[in-house]
Order: structure tokens, then sequence, then C-alpha cells
């Protein structure tokens, strides 16, 4: 069996050091860690939403042309008329509009 060595308190002072030292450092590198990956996860977070927010704007884009397309169409006074006859069934004063009802359909 071998004796054990005998280490005097300057030796054990720097091995507690050395340890503490090793501690802190893992402590640290774990807390960058932390802090890397909380930024990393925000990061796709954000960039997830960046795309969504793209697509709604794409969409609203959309909507934006088609509404000013209407809009200068609403300018167009024989468009207006013939909209309003087709679809609200409107008339000239005077006009008389005869409706043809064909064998077999119910009167209105």
């Amino acid at each position: 069996m071998t004796a054990p060595i005998a280490f005097s308190g300057r030796e054990r002072l720097s091995e507690h050091r050395r340890r503490w030292v090793l501690v802190g450092v893992v402590v640290f590198v774990g807390v960058l860690a932390g802090l890397f990956l909380s930024r990393a996860l925000e990061i796709r977070h954000l960039q997830q939403e960046l795309i969504q927010l793209e697509a709604e704007k794409a969409k609203i884009q959309k909507e934006i042309e088609r509404l000013s397309a209407q809009l200068s169409d609403k300018g167009n006074l024989k468009l207006v008329e013939y909209l309003a006859r087709k679809e609200l069934g409107m008339v000239k004063p005077g006009e008389q509009i005869y409706i043809l009802i064909e064998d077999g359909e119910e009167e209105p």
C-alpha cells in the first residue's frame, strides 16, 4: 500500500480554487447556452410571424386592387346603369317592362 500524499495548505487551497473556477465556468457556459437558445427560439418565432404578416399583406393588397378596380368602374355611367337594371330591377321613367312567362312557370 502506498502512503497518502500530503498536501500543504497552499496546494489544498489551489485545488479548492480550481474546483470553484471550474464550477463557475460551467455555470457561466450554461447561462450563455440558455440565453442563446432563448434568443434562437425568439428569432424563429418572429420569422414565422413575419411570414404570416407578409401573406396577410399580399392578401390585403389584392383586395385593395380589386376594390380600386371596382371604384374606377363606378365612374362608368353605362356600367352603373347596366348593374342597376340587371341587379336591382330599376327602370327609366315612362319605361314599361314585359315579363315573359313560359309554359310550366309560375307568375312571380
